[in-house]
């Protein structure tokens, strides 16, 4: 099981390093790709989201908002029912740029795992959903992530040590 843990955070280090390619590849950062990624997903936002969503600072936001409105993938838009408030909607480029991502992105996973019984694939989806559910469940309260991890360290528990030499 440890060994899965080291190929799960393979997967995760090569994903950043892919997302990393792609921001560069657009002449933008990781974070606006992750917005890119957000409005994509979730379809209009108001800037106080993003800063959720992104863990960003609001004055973080006018900036990123504004660089993607310089490249043409992102706007303002009025709110529909806040007057006080707008809405950060992906332009026409940027629906179509983001859909490329994720399509590019889909078509490179789908290549990985081509050779693989259809069960197999289904199964191993079926553990990722899984994996994604329990770590979405840790994060949902961070005091505790913050309790566990200190008694970890204090402790000198599992995983308080060096990084695992294992053969990967």
């Amino acid at each position: 099981m440890d060994r899965m843990a080291v190929q799960l955070r393979n997967v995760i280090v090569a994903s950043d390093e892919y997302r990393r390619a792609e921001a560069a590849a657009l002449g933008v950062g990781l974070t606006e790709s992750a917005a890119l990624g957000e409005l994509y997903h979730r379809g209009p936002l108001p800037p106080s989201a993003l800063v959720t969503r992104l863990g960003v600072a609001s004055a973080s936001v006018t900036t990123l908002l504004d660089r993607l409105t310089a490249a043409g993938l992102a706007q303002r838009v009025p709110h529909p029912t806040d007057r006080r408030s707008v809405l950060v909607v992906l332009t026409p480029r940027g629906r179509q740029t983001t859909a490329a991502m994720f399509a590019m992105f889909t078509e490179d996973i789908l290549r990985a795992v081509h050779s693989a019984q259809p069960e197999h694939v289904r199964e191993f989806t079926a553990v990722l959903a899984r994996i994604a559910a329990m770590l979405h469940q840790r994060v949902a309260d961070p005091a505790t992530v913050a309790r566990d991890l200190t008694r970890r360290v204090t402790e000198g528990g599992p995983g308080s040590g060096a990084p695992s030499t294992e053969p990967v």
